[in-house]
């Protein structure tokens, strides 16, 4: 695959990713307490910095796509190996985040296939 299809994918999350904002501020939080209102509203700034990313990605140079994606997966491998997977913890960060470093692997090698560059 190529950039170009990246790219595409890059577009798609970006859609998806304002309906979730939206859900995100439409829900009734009403009866939250501070902390839950404060985590909703911190989620709404976090899908949209990331929906703002996969669009200015989508614009960028190939290479740009490519380096970018690998910097955040490798961003993403510090985090696995700092996350302690222990049953004290109610989610398994270290699961979730395996899963977003392979999502991120998977684009890069797209983004790389048929190409010279980094």
């Amino acid at each position: 695959m190529t950039a170009k299809k990246v790219k595409k994918t890059l577009v798609d999350e970006a859609k998806l990713l304002e309906h979730m904002i939206e859900a995100v501020k439409n829900f009734d939080g009403g009866k939250f307490t501070k902390q839950a209102q404060f985590i909703q509203a911190s989620w709404a700034r976090f899908l949209d910095d990331r929906r703002l990313t996969n669009v200015f990605l989508a614009q960028a140079d190939d290479n740009e796509v490519v380096e970018d994606l690998s910097q955040e997966m490798q961003q993403v491998e510090l985090y696995i190996k700092a996350t302690d997977a222990s049953a004290e913890y109610t989610e398994t960060w270290e699961k979730f985040l395996t899963c977003e470093r392979d999502i991120l692997k998977y684009l890069v090698e797209m983004g790389r296939d048929g190409k010279s560059g980094p």
